[in-house]
């Protein structure tokens, strides 16, 4: 027997329809209103090119460490310096009690980093030579690895900051002012000492990062035993010169121009900055993407480049810092 539908009926399912098809038209005119946003092509050319505006980031990009993140905070546990979980006992001895392990639960929030792009209708319609808005683009996106780059060298972090913490405000376990133990001088001593520590501590170096006047001392230091096969391919199709390690392996030295800020002070120091690649995270919420179509009252076309990211470090004792120190210029600076 088939159900009867009445005339209320018909007029409920119309009006539901109706309603239905109202909030899918509000939908379609408040999306209609957003800018697109385009994930930026990382080609081999702006690869290239990024190891030289952002080798700390390429670094860690290479080791797996730039990792995406599904929420705006990154989530994660920060242990600290691990002790002997270990010992021998007599045959009948009661099996020691466990020390409790020391494990923070943490979280970083997202920071917003952005370059914007405006370019004239009349350059873009009226140029055939070039893409303008494609060069801007490459540009500006390397502009934000740079600031990425910086950020996590040295990044406040602070509460009224708008960036992230970077490396000379995470590390505070190994840490040596060269300005206050060695009148500013650096010498291998200094740092073998430093990777002993940190060696001892559970952690593992496979990153010198300098300053570009540490490079130029480090390099003329170990030129009398150094030869070519001592520079070492770190998979991003750069060869870069080496530190060789207390177990013998050769550590590879990038060089960065963010340890060197002439703002920071009248008389700016240098910095060596001994890195475990395995306890530092680059979590992003949004890669460097391009946002099209931003609201303009111009005869332009008004894009930017943007990206949600933070840094954290899972285990702060494994990295080590050297300060502070001056010099390095001189030839003659460790006699």
């Amino acid at each position: 027997m088939s159900e009867e539908i009445t005339m209320k009926d018909v007029i409920m399912k119309l009006d539901a329809t109706n309603l239905e098809l109202e909030e899918l038209k509000r939908t379609y005119q408040e999306t209609a209103d957003y800018p697109t946003s385009t994930q930026i092509e990382y080609t081999d050319v702006l690869k290239e090119k990024a190891f030289e505006k952002a080798p700390f980031f390429r670094f860690l990009e290479s080791k797996g460490q730039v990792l995406d993140n599904k929420a705006a905070y990154a989530g994660y546990f920060n242990v600290t310096e691990a002790s002997m979980g270990a010992s021998f006992i007599d045959e009948l001895d009661d099996v020691p009690g466990a020390a409790d392990e020391s494990i923070s639960e943490l979280t970083e929030k997202m920071k917003t980093i952005v370059a914007p792009i405006e370019v004239s209708d009349l350059a873009r319609l009226g140029n055939t030579k070039f893409d303008v808005l494609k060069r801007q683009i490459d540009r500006k996106f390397l502009d934000v690895l740079n600031l990425t780059d910086a950020t996590m060298t040295a990044g406040l972090g602070t509460a009224a900051a708008k960036d992230f913490k970077g490396i000379e405000k995470i590390i505070s376990s190994h840490t040596v002012n060269a300005s206050t133990s060695d009148d500013g001088k650096i010498s291998e001593s200094m740092i073998d000492d430093m990777l002993r520590d940190i060696y001892n501590d559970g952690g593992y170096t496979d990153l010198m990062l300098v300053s570009p006047n540490v490079a130029k001392y480090l390099k003329a230091m170990t030129a009398p035993y150094r030869r070519f096969n001592d520079s070492v391919d770190i998979g991003l199709g750069h060869r870069v010169f080496t530190y060789e390690s207390l177990l013998g392996t050769q550590i590879p030295v990038i060089v960065t121009p963010n340890f060197t800020d002439p703002n920071k002070q009248s008389n700016p120091t240098d910095t060596v900055a001994l890195i475990d690649s395995s306890s530092l995270e680059l979590r992003r919420l949004l890669p460097p993407t391009l946002l099209q179509g931003l609201p303009t009252q111009k005869l332009a076309t008004r894009n930017a480049i943007a990206a949600f990211q933070t840094m954290i470090c899972t285990g702060e004792f494994c990295n080590g810092l050297i300060t502070g120190i001056t010099g390095c210029e001189s030839k003659y600076f460790d006699e």
